[in-house]
Parts: C-alpha cells; sequence; structure tokens
C-alpha cells in the first residue's frame, strides 16, 4: 500500500470585524490548531493597537482546509485545528479529499467525523484493480471456491461493479486513494 505524507498545516487570517468595517483591514495568519488561545492583542498585532469597539473576529480567508469552506468564526476554525491534531499531519490531505469527494455529516462547527472518515479511507494504491485484489482477499471473497473457478472469475467486471461502493481518486504521486460508500 502507498502512503503519502505532508507537512501542511491548515490555517485562517483572523480579522478583526469592528476595524473591518471601518475599511481598515487588520489581522494575521494563525494556525489552526491552538487557534482557542490567539487573543484579540494578537490579532491586532499588539494589545497597543486594539481600538474601542474591537472585539469580533473571524477568519476571512484559510489554506489547507477542503474547498468550500468559507468564512469560519474562531472556534470553528478551532474545531479544523483539533481535528488536524486528530487525524495527524500524515492523513489530512486524505481527509481534505474525503471532505471535497464525499457526502459526509457535519458537527455544530462544520466538522466532519473523524470515525466516519477512518472507516471510509481504504488508502492509496497502485492502482483500483490492486486494491480490489487485496479487499477480495481480505474479504474471503474465494473462500471455498475451487481453483479452476478462480481462475476463470473476470475480474474485469468484478473491478467495474465494485466502483458503485467506493470513490476512486487520482493521487499526484501516482497511484489511486480510495473511499468506501461515498
Amino acid at each position: 500500500m502507498m502512503t503519502t505524507s505532508t507537512a501542511v498545516r491548515p490555517a485562517v487570517w483572523l480579522a478583526c470585524l469592528s476595524c473591518y468595517n471601518e475599511g481598515r483591514l487588520v489581522g494575521a495568519w494563525f494556525p489552526c490548531d491552538g487557534l482557542e488561545e490567539v487573543s484579540l492583542a494578537e490579532v491586532h498585532g499588539g494589545a497597543e493597537n486594539v481600538r474601542e469597539g474591537c472585539e469580533e473576529v473571524l477568519g476571512l480567508d484559510s489554506e489547507h482546509l477542503p474547498a468550500g469552506v468559507g468564512e469560519v468564526t474562531q472556534d470553528e476554525a478551532a474545531a479544523w485545528g483539533e481535528l488536524f491534531t486528530e487525524v495527524g499531519d500524515s492523513q489530512w490531505p486524505a481527509l481534505l479529499a474525503w471532505c471535497e469527494h464525499c457526502s459526509r455529516s457535519l458537527d455544530v462547527n462544520g466538522t466532519p467525523s473523524v470515525v466516519e472518515f477512518e472507516e471510509a479511507n481504504q488508502g492509496c494504491w497502485g492502482s483500483f484493480r490492486e486494491f480490489v485484489q487485496s479487499w477480495a482477499e481480505d474479504c474471503g471473497l474465494f473462500y471455498g471456491w475451487t481453483e479452476e473457478a478462480i481462475r476463470y472469475f473476470d475480474w474485469d467486471a468484478y473491478e467495474r461493479d465494485c466502483r458503485y461502493d467506493f470513490a476512486v481518486l487520482d493521487v499526484p504521486d501516482g497511484g489511486v486513494r480510495v473511499f468506501r460508500d461515498c
């Protein structure tokens, strides 16, 4: 089985809404993990820069979050950071792909379930055929079959039929990532 690792961390650009509404773009980039600790003063680049009326912040831009995640509150972005910490940086690209290509249920912060992701994620493979053959063996598909029956098994038809039960996504370094029940 192939694995892909990355060192990207999800991040958001937190902006002060009061300053934004006054026509001033005040904010900074912060990694999502640990975001609950970020203060209004840090968003402003120091306590001396916080003006009267500055109370709320909003994530106006993001990096390494699923496509479609737009403006987020600090709590929502922090929830993505917690998810990143739980999943780990090596599985983060897989989680992003799953979020973007498979239907999923979301919690109140708009983040998916790690348990659902882990159940759906079948990993990276050299090809879908390679996955299907391994999966068939692991499931005991041929248990009790004679060698002659196995020899005449139609792998092309079986692979084609399996595509209805799995999402198959190309990965940048070759091969495919497979998710079940998308």
